[in-house]
């Protein structure tokens, strides 16, 4: 169950929030079903530099969930639209999980956003990372997301895709990765950012049906 976004370059100062995240992946023939949430808080220090702190929770076919991991975030962005004509940064993860055998992960994330015109934008992703301490994969592993949505009003409808392109020693075929392609919507209630999304697979490895709801509120 993805709970992952096409994150944004923009730190603005003094910006803090907290976000919730769920994910759903409803039964598929002998697929089980499956379910993931995460919960982040997140403080700005200036225009350039914002930590977060992530927890995540999931479990399959209706059983109990268990705790995933903790993930500490430090995103630097380092290009300003106001400047450079489009907004970029990088973000440093350390992932420590919380179950027994799986390993730890750095990782490096690139974001960048472009406003083409008042009201499409285009945002792209791109990870890499690496698997540390016991059973550690090998290589680094490669993620690209990409979204475009179209701004109507106060509320933003489009197109985002993500790509888990398995690790650089194994790549494997198109249909031994993870691809997604699915419709968003994000609008307000208030003072509270919801993002309404769907994703389908697109290759053999990926879930054929993916639910998810992002809610922001500021702090």
């Amino acid at each position: 169950a993805n709970t992952s976004s096409v994150f944004s370059p923009d730190v603005k100062a003094g910006e803090r929030s907290i976000e919730y995240r769920t994910s759903h992946v409803p039964e598929d023939g002998p697929v089980d079903s499956a379910f993931a949430h995460r919960l982040h808080i997140q403080h700005a220090f200036n225009d350039s530099w914002r930590i977060r702190l992530i927890g995540t929770q999931s479990g399959s076919g209706g059983g109990a969930l268990s705790y995933n991991y903790t993930r500490l975030e430090l995103q630097h962005q380092y290009l300003e639209s106001e400047q450079h004509g489009w907004d970029a940064a990088i973000r440093h993860e350390l992932q420590i999980s919380d179950r027994a055998g799986r390993p730890d992960r750095f990782r490096l994330g690139w974001t960048a956003k472009w406003d083409l015109n008042d009201d499409w934008q285009l945002r792209a992703n791109l990870m890499l990372g690496r698997q540390i301490n016991e059973n550690a994969g090998s290589g680094v592993f490669v993620e690209t997301r990409g979204q475009l949505t179209r701004r109507f009003g106060d509320a933003r409808l489009g197109l985002e895709m993500f790509n888990d392109l398995n690790q650089t020693t194994d790549f494997g075929s198109f249909d031994e990765q993870e691809h997604q392609l699915g419709p968003i919507f994000k609008f307000k209630l208030n003072k509270l950012s919801v993002n309404v999304s769907y994703l389908f697979g697109i290759s053999d490895s990926a879930p054929d049906d993916n639910f998810r709801v992002h809610l922001i509120h500021p702090l």
